[in-house]
């Protein structure tokens, strides 16, 4: 179809934007760095496209706009930060001053959403980089642009930018926000086509996921579309083998090995590895443990924190206490009663302090999930004081869903003083994410509290 369009309406550089829209999604959903290379010299040339267009057309802006923002978020996933922050950058610059010539139009909204959340996870200590770019936001002004498009996207005439805004809303939801539970909401915007977009297929399984509807992600997950019509998805195996792990089925590590066969980027081999060590480690084969921790090692880079995690546990030669290891895999997958009962069984052997702290921490997480908040800040406090000085991320965790707690109560000073001493923990374990929730956090009360 685009060839055909270009054929015969060769000025029509719509056509040049959903081009780079492939190569975009080739490079972020296959992750090889020889397809990025290979395809990053069309950059250049599509910018050079669209800058001969109509300068007083809505779509001049927008479109030179979002070929940069694609290959900013695509320079990300290998490690090119600063020319990914120039990027950003233009496309700041360009979505604002189309919105302020073309005002309300609404595919700026999805660019300008995304960019807006994201800069409001800046802390106050570096916001003079955002203000030396000229760059300005907050997570709620993001979510609030993105919910528009959204709700208005049929109305206004762009009914595929409904499943975009969907898309990046379940990141905000999932990642920005203080109450995954919230991120349920977003169910109902998922119709019966969502379960044939894969990008949509990943952003729900990852809802019910992470809101204890595990074994609907399983079904969803499973019955995903597949055929030579849809670019490969592999990460999907992962999250399938991950949804299968924290049901504790025997089968889980068939799409772990599937994953890592077929997928050639390298990004979440670590923990793909562990969570296959893992599965033989509660088979009670302990040498086929150390056997994948081994391959952890060797394959893949540390760029997530999953994998950052997986690559920490290899290193330490410390093996999981298999009846904690049961407890988080089933808290994972919301089976909350059956975690219970493992931590209270009198054989959970509570060996060293990493154990002793992750129990009060299992125990807190628990009760959080239950919304038994008095009993969550109780052994979130016990955790914090076993592990505030250990390099695990328990103790920085347990703060931050103290800070989580007290800010949905509408104690926004306490919960700044919780966010606060997460950013201060020596954690090395999920250190970026879990200071970058910690940074969201303090910035979303700060709204809050010019509202009040």
């Amino acid at each position: 179809m685009l060839k055909a369009e270009k054929a015969n309406n060769p000025e029509n550089l719509i056509s040049v934007v959903l081009e780079n829209y492939i190569d975009f999604l080739t490079v972020i959903v296959g992750e090889n760095e020889d397809v990025f290379d290979s395809l990053e010299r069309r950059f250049s040339e599509r910018l050079r496209l669209l800058k001969k267009g109509d300068k007083d057309s809505p779509w001049y802006r927008f479109t030179v706009a979002q070929v940069n923002l694609q290959w900013a978020f695509a320079r990300i996933r290998f490690g090119m930060y600063f020319t990914a922050a120039r990027e950003i950058r233009k496309a700041y610059l360009l979505s604002e001053e189309n919105q302020e010539l073309h005002p309300g139009f609404l595919p700026d909204k999805v660019g300008l959403g995304i960019m807006h959340a994201l800069i409001g996870t800046i802390p106050d200590n570096y916001r003079w980089i955002a203000n030396l770019f000229d760059m300005q936001g907050s997570v709620e002004q993001g979510r609030m642009e993105l919910f528009e498009v959204l709700e208005q996207a049929d109305i206004e005439g762009f009914p595929y930018l409904r499943d975009e805004a969907l898309f990046f809303l379940s990141f905000v939801e999932l990642n920005l926000q203080p109450d995954k539970q919230k991120a349920q909401d977003l169910l109902a915007f998922y119709g019966e086509h969502a379960s044939e977009n894969l990008m949509l297929v990943f952003s729900k399984s990852k809802i019910l996921m992470l809101t204890a509807h595990n074994d609907e992600a399983i079904t969803l997950l499973l019955n995903r579309p597949r055929s030579e019509a849809y670019y490969p998805f592999y990460y999907l195996d992962f999250l399938t083998g991950l949804a299968k792990l924290n049901r504790l089925d025997d089968d889980a590590r068939l799409y772990f090995l599937r994953f890592t066969t077929n997928f050639n980027g390298n990004a979440y081999i670590k923990e793909a590895y562990q969570k296959l060590a893992w599965h033989w480690l509660l088979q009670g084969q302990i040498d086929r443990y150390h056997e994948y921790m081994n391959k952890v090692t060797l394959y893949g880079n540390d760029f997530s924190d999953g994998d950052k995690l997986a690559l920490a546990e290899a290193h330490s030669g410390e093996v999981p206490n298999i009846c904690l290891l049961k407890a988080r895999l089933l808290y994972d997958g919301g089976y909350y009663h059956m975690a219970d009962s493992i931590l209270d069984r009198s054989d959970c052997d509570l060996i060293s302090e990493r154990d002793s702290t992750e129990f009060l921490y299992r125990k807190g997480r628990l009760a959080h999930a239950r919304n038994n908040h008095l009993s969550a800040i109780k052994w979130y406090h016990e955790a914090i004081n076993a592990g505030e000085n250990l390099p695990y991320y328990f103790a920085a965790n347990a703060a931050l869903q103290i800070g989580t707690i007290y800010e949905s109560n509408g104690d926004f000073v306490l919960a700044g003083e919780y966010f606060k001493s997460c950013l201060k923990m020596p954690n090395k374990e999920y250190r970026r994410s879990l200071q970058q929730k910690a940074k969201a956090g303090l910035n979303r009360l700060k709204d809050k509290e010019k509202k009040h």
